[in-house]
């Protein structure tokens, strides 16, 4: 069971999307509605504050895990993976933001979004009805015209009779969608009438008929026009000038170009409902241009676009007929007029001015979003340079570089003042060696500027690099844990100033503070994960998370640490060795330090695809499945991370699996 997000976080401007997948508890709104669209479409709506979202299948279920009782995130998103149903991590989160900012899911001590009631409408009618209101309309429309046509007003009053009508036209429609919505069971919305309008008029939202499914929302389009249709067949009996501004507005309420009625009753033939997961994102990795650009383009509505094109060439053909009718002339004779008054060289004119616009646009948006990213590498090598520069030490110096250190994370200042006054300060030549395998070692060193590279000897007598320290990272420490040899060599990259503990003040200020197995995790294991690609992004809490969690094992020469067709209950990271990755009898890759292997089977909850055995000795890092699964779903960073390592090796998305699941998780 999760809690309530504390106190402090609620503060205005402190809630972030960190704060909610890591700390908030959330449950599904009891005031939700839920209709399915279509096969793979279900719109879920918060009826009190009249939140809604569009979800397909699979991201529905997941958020029916916060059904029964309130849980974080992670736990979630634990179940998921272990039942082989987790959907694409970035389309979770983005529907777990949407979910919270709609409503759909609340957390205790935050207020869901403001009630906005429905208005209480009576009425009530079938979209069947409506439909055969049209047939009927449409049939009386060609009658009419035939018996007398429509034309021009002939005067101010058949104007303002026109007007007149048109705006009542545009009422009743409105009032009739509003039927056609409660007779779907679904609501109504602000009823306004708009007078600072051309056209005053009674308008209702009538946007809740998606609740109704596709045929409700193409029938609440229907009747929006209905009422036109029929003033269409009627008024030009009386006068047959109006005829024609009822015509016009009609034509008017079928434009592609923005929310009209034409419009609604294409996207509810033709469109797929876009998913919430990949539209306005909210989710702050998503909202990066290139992944909003490309998530869109991966997900446009092919088929929509093809019906749009062809109902937008439809749509300006019938406005040009109608407007060669107050011409008073053929399309040949205007065609003529307007070559004989250059009206193409002053179009084509503008078309030019309009196209270098948008060019101009382009590359002062190309040449903006260039310029950031040229000062953001810049501002990252001026800081690394000065990092690795050294600096005459002072104490507040050493008090920032243990702050930077993982050994020192959770020290209280005092205690890292402490430290700092027991530290003495050294200075070494480049390629110098600090220290020497083997050799007898009773000092802790940190790193304070520079870097030192980390030397083996191999058998053949020659020492060989394995790994690099910079900036607040510790060596020397096995030695003191350990029978005070020296497990590796030491050597200065550069000049390089160093910090040192006695073996007396480690064992005082550090070893009875932390502990013996704390530090081993935060030195041998936090630091080492601290300088591979893999663990680049993670924060200091993450590392020494996974370090505490991890095991570190030895292997032999010929050991097989997996084989192919077992489950793997591991996750590993290679400490040092070297190891062969074999399908079947054939080896397919190597292994050297820093690699990593076993996340594809843990995310997937599956067996092992290959095997491997250690070609020398070797010690790897290991987190068991269940360790490895809830250090992933910890945050979103780290999930979205290894989704995407394992994707690449699979050439294929990792996420969703199929059906089926394997229970492993437990032994």
């Amino acid at each position: 069971m999760g809690k309530a997000i504390p106190p402090e976080l609620m503060a205005k401007g402190k809630l972030s999307q960190r704060d909610l997948f890591s700390f908030a508890a959330f449950r599904l709104a009891a005031g939700c509605k839920v209709t399915t669209y279509d096969k793979d479409r279900v719109i879920v709506k918060y009826v009190p504050g009249r939140g809604y979202l569009t979800l397909n299948a699979m991201q529905w279920k997941a958020l029916g895990l916060f059904e029964a009782q309130e849980l974080m995130v992670p736990q979630v998103l634990f179940k998921l993976i272990y039942d082989r149903r987790c959907p694409p991590l970035r389309e979770f989160y983005e529907v777990v933001i949407k979910a919270f900012e709609s409503g759909i899911l609340q957390v205790r001590g935050h207020e869901p979004p403001a009630a906005a009631p429905a208005f209480e409408w009576k009425a009530a009618i079938s979209g069947r009805r409506v439909r055969a209101l049209m047939v009927v309309a449409c049939v009386a429309v060609v009658a009419a015209q035939c018996y007398r046509p429509f034309h021009l007003p002939g005067g101010i009053l058949e104007l303002l009779f026109g007007w007149l009508l048109a705006a009542v036209g545009l009422s009743a429609g409105d009032a009739l969608a509003a039927c056609v919505v409660r007779g779907a069971n679904a609501e109504v919305y602000h009823p306004v009438f708009h007078w600072k309008t051309l056209l005053p008029r009674f308008t209702i939202e009538c946007d809740d008929a998606v609740m109704g499914g596709r045929q409700a929302e193409f029938d609440a389009g229907l009747a929006r026009i209905a009422p036109l249709l029929v003033l269409m067949a009627v008024a030009p009996l009386v006068a047959p000038g109006v005829g024609y501004l009822l015509a016009a507005t009609f034509v008017l309420q079928l434009t592609p170009f923005w929310r009209s009625p034409g419009l609604t009753m294409l996207r509810a033939k033709f469109s797929t409902p876009p998913l919430d997961a990949f539209r306005r994102f909210r989710f702050e990795p998503n909202c990066m241009l290139w992944t909003s650009l490309r998530t869109r383009l991966r997900h446009v509505d092919s088929h929509f676009l093809r019906a749009h094109a062809i109902y937008t060439g439809v749509w300006l053909v019938l406005v040009l007929l109608m407007g060669l009718l107050p011409l008073g002339g053929s399309a040949q004779d205007l065609w003529e007029g307007y070559v004989r008054s250059k009206g193409l060289y002053f179009t084509g004119c503008a078309m030019l001015a309009l196209l270098g616009i948008l060019v101009l646009g382009v590359l002062a948006t190309s040449g903006w979003l260039a310029w950031g990213w040229t000062r953001r590498v810049w501002d990252d090598f001026q800081q690394k340079r000065q990092r690795m520069r050294p600096v005459k030490i002072s104490p507040e110096e050493i008090a920032t570089t243990l702050g930077e250190s993982l050994l020192f994370l959770d020290f209280s200042p005092e205690d890292r003042a402490l430290v700092a006054a027991a530290l003495r300060s050294e200075q070494h030549a480049k390629n110098s060696l600090i220290v020497k395998q083997w050799d007898l070692g009773d000092r802790l060193f940190i790193v304070h500027s520079g870097r030192v590279e980390i030397l083996h000897d191999t058998a053949a007598g020659r020492l060989e690099a394995v790994a690099a320290l910079d900036r607040g990272e510790v060596f020397g420490e096995i030695a003191l844990l350990g029978d005070g040899r020296r497990t590796c060599s030491v050597r200065a990259q550069g000049e390089v100033v160093l910090l040192s503990l006695t073996r007396a003040d480690f064992e005082q200020l550090v070893l009875s503070k932390l502990g013996r197995d704390q530090v081993i995790a935060i030195i041998q294991k936090a630091a080492f994960l601290q300088r591979l690609p893999l663990a680049s992004k993670w924060g200091a809490h993450a590392l020494i998370s996974f370090a505490r969690r991890a095991s570190l094992s030895s292997y032999n020469e010929g050991d097989i640490l997996i084989r192919q067709g077992d489950d793997n209950k591991f996750f590993f990271v290679l400490y040092e060795g070297e190891l062969s990755v074999q399908v079947g009898r054939a080896e397919v890759a190597r292994l050297h330090t820093g690699d990593f292997f076993g996340e594809i089977g843990a995310l997937q909850n599956s067996v092992a695809t290959a095997t491997i055995v250690a070609l020398t000795g070797a010690r790897c890092l290991m987190l068991a499945k269940r360790e490895f699964l809830q250090f992933v779903v910890s945050d979103f960073v780290i999930g979205m991370q290894f989704e995407q390592i394992s994707s690449n090796r699979l050439g294929r998305p990792l996420f969703p699996l199929k059906a089926g699941s394997f229970d492993t998780l437990g032994a």
